[in-house]
């Protein structure tokens, strides 16, 4: 670290490297920290890696430090240079192209992190990464180097494979790594691999120990953890936008769709269970596997470790220097732990969205006809479907999402499940307040966008039955407009807060195109809208 500190390291680059270990390792652990570092002070490091760095904390460094970094035109170059190292990629380069991919969904440019995500997972399965442990597993023999490029491998590779997941969901497409080719074990490396002033882990080779109990990880450290809890929720990912997918083709007719048909025979996927009913789909709960996924996910989401039991324990402003010991790992465990129950939120509404006649009608007419198109997502009134926001939202999702962010003829069951995940945020929220969103990961967003979607449409539903009632043609109970009323009021100070915590965000996230979005879908009115009607008398 002396040298790190000295004049070997120019004054720019241990400034990138110390800012992106700080805000974002935890998130992108795949570099060991004392090897990285010694590569650093030797000058080994692909620069196309070290500028992927600097662009992903340019605006961290502006705040903490009050410098101007350019970030837009480190990005160009960065993406100028990446051109040129396609045809023979190292790991510096894939890493860098992770890393730059991971800062583009951060700024809210989907369609180029998804474009970017799906170069990761090319270049992974080109390179053969997808593959490292089908022939071969890690010897007792092994020399440290060796098995210290293994588990980098797996580590960049399980992160491009989160990407693309993710990406996949959002972008309505298949991963570009299959399911069916994916023999990567899972990193194996001891709580050491963390600690910067450790030249190499203490054991080797190691294998993930998934009996661990919350208590050994908390006195140890254990980072990795969080790393395994991640790659976990990848598959729940994966298998929510399959079983979307299965849904909407089985419900169509097998000739309208016949080019599936061979991925049953040839890929043998397992066929999706027909609902246990002879009756019209009315809700997607009728299909096993949509209940069941919905369960994991919450499951997924119980089984993590409460980031506020470790609001004794954590302590920030650890000097970089002490990077990766005890205390620090336990800092950066409570910001993980933080961001993994964050991520439930939009897989969830993304699965509950699609619970809607919209998305789900079978097509009954024959091709050519107008009718044959799907349903568009139902909305309450005219200005939620203004061309604007169509507009807005297909310039980064698809229709499957955007459809869900603005329908109101979700069904109900689904529906009161998106609202309660939307309050149950804002308690986790805050409960975890001295957590600076600084520290978030591109995730948070996301997040919130969806929440905010759910809770203006939650208001304008209220709203209307409240305008109803008032016309006497409410068909609700004074009692059952009481707790409409009390929903509204609820449901308006969880938009206020939301929306605050998005401009928040706008401090280290590029916001402002989501920001804007939202403003159109007249945010601020709804908001204020909310105020008035909930203190209107019954």
């Amino acid at each position: 670290m002396r040298r790190f500190y000295s004049d070997e390291v120019s004054e720019e680059t241990r400034e990138s490297v110390s800012f992106y270990f700080d805000y974002y390792y935890a998130i992108c652990p795949i570099f060991h920290p004392a090897t990285f570092i010694r590569r650093v002070v030797e000058g080994e490091v692909d620069q196309l890696l070290i500028d992927s760095m600097r662009a992903s904390v340019a605006r961290a460094i502006t705040k903490r430090t009050g410098k101007k970094v350019d970030v837009d035109q480190i990005i160009s170059c960065v993406q100028e240079r990446m051109l040129l190292g396609l045809d023979n990629p190292s790991m510096d380069y894939v890493r860098a192209v992770v890393v730059i991919a991971s800062l583009f969904g951060g700024e809210c440019k989907f369609i180029t992190y998804n474009s970017l995500s799906c170069l990761a997972g090319s270049l992974v399965s080109r390179l053969g990464w997808h593959t490292i442990d089908l022939d071969s597993s890690d010897s007792a023999d092994m020399s440290w180097e060796d098995w210290l490029t293994l588990e980098l491998k797996r580590r960049t590779f399980w992160v491009v494979y989160e990407n693309d997941s993710y990406q996949s969901m959002l972008s309505d497409r298949q991963m570009t790594v299959s399911e069916m080719r994916l023999f990567v074990s899972a990193p194996g490396s001891n709580h050491t691999w963390d600690d910067v002033s450790m030249p190499q882990v203490s054991q080797w080779p190691t294998r993930f120990d998934k009996t661990m109990s919350k208590e050994e990880i908390l006195r140890t450290g254990w980072l990795l953890h969080t790393f395994i809890e991640s790659c976990s929720f990848t598959a729940l990912i994966s298998r929510v936008n399959n079983i979307l997918w299965d849904i909407k083709i089985g419900l169509f007719s097998a000739s309208a769709f016949h080019c599936h048909a061979p991925n049953t025979k040839y890929l043998k996927l397992q066929p999706l269970m027909t609902p246990q009913t002879d009756e019209p789909i009315k809700s997607l709960f009728q299909y096993p596997e949509f209940a069941e996924v919905h369960r994991l996910v919450l499951e997924w989401r119980g089984n993590l470790i409460r980031a506020e039991d470790m609001k004794d324990i954590w302590q920030p402003g650890i000097h970089f220097s002490r990077f990766g010991c005890l205390e620090h790992r336990l800092f950066m465990m409570r910001i993980r732990y933080f961001c993994l129950y964050t991520y439930a939120v939009p897989i969830l509404h993304c699965l509950h969205f699609s619970n809607r006649p919209s998305y789900f009608k079978p097509r009954t007419a024959q091709s050519g006809d107008s009718k044959t198109s799907p349903e568009p997502a139902k909305s309450i009134d005219g200005a939620i479907e203004d061309k604007i926001i169509r507009e807005l939202l297909e310039s980064a999702f698809t229709d499957r999402l955007n459809d869900g962010l603005l329908a109101y003829d979700i069904v109900e069951d689904s529906w009161t499940i998106c609202v309660n995940i939307v309050h149950d945020l804002v308690e986790f929220l805050n409960r975890n307040s001295d957590i600076p969103l600084d520290r978030c990961d591109q995730t948070m967003p996301f997040c919130l966008l969806t929440s905010i979607t759910v809770m203006i449409r939650q208001i304008r539903m209220c709203r209307k039955k409240i305008i109803e009632s008032e016309g006497g043609n409410s068909v609700h109970s004074a009692s059952s407009l009481y707790l409409i009323q009390s929903e509204l009021l609820r449901s308006g100070s969880t938009l206020r807060f939301l929306w605050n915590r998005l401009q928040d965000l706008g401090v280290m996230w590029r916001v402002d195109g989501i920001e804007h979005l939202l403003r159109s879908m007249q945010i601020e009115e709804v908001a204020n809208a909310a105020d008035l009607f909930s203190s209107m008398a019954i």
